[in-house]
């Protein structure tokens, strides 16, 4: 059951390695961002290093209310390629698929 006037996620698309600073700056335009991550073990040179990283590269999340927030400006944002989108309206993603994530990666 979808309520109105509620904040839905939605899937932005970032450029290369963007994802963290497109999180900051759409957090930084008042939005509800939610960039799933994980330890990620990398070796190099006989060193290993553990660094966070995005769980799907390219891809973060975002509450948006359409009615209300003006979610075109996403589109202008440093970091964001683009906006999953059917045409020119953003698609929302089931209600239950963040909630599950967080529990799980968190």
């Amino acid at each position: 059951m979808i309520i109105e006037n509620a904040p839905q996620w939605y899937v932005v698309h970032t450029h290369p390695h963007g994802e963290v600073k497109a999180a900051q700056h759409l957090n930084r335009q008042g939005f509800d961002v939610y960039l799933p991550r994980y330890l990620k073990r990398a070796r190099h040179a006989r060193r290993v290093r553990i660094a966070p990283a995005a769980l799907f590269p390219r891809y973060l999340f975002v509450a948006i209310d359409i009615s209300t927030q003006r979610w075109r400006s996403i589109l202008s944002t440093i970091g964001v390629a683009n906006l999953v989108r059917n045409g020119d309206h953003p698609v929302a993603i089931q209600p239950g698929i963040i909630d599950g994530l967080q529990r799980r990666v968190d």
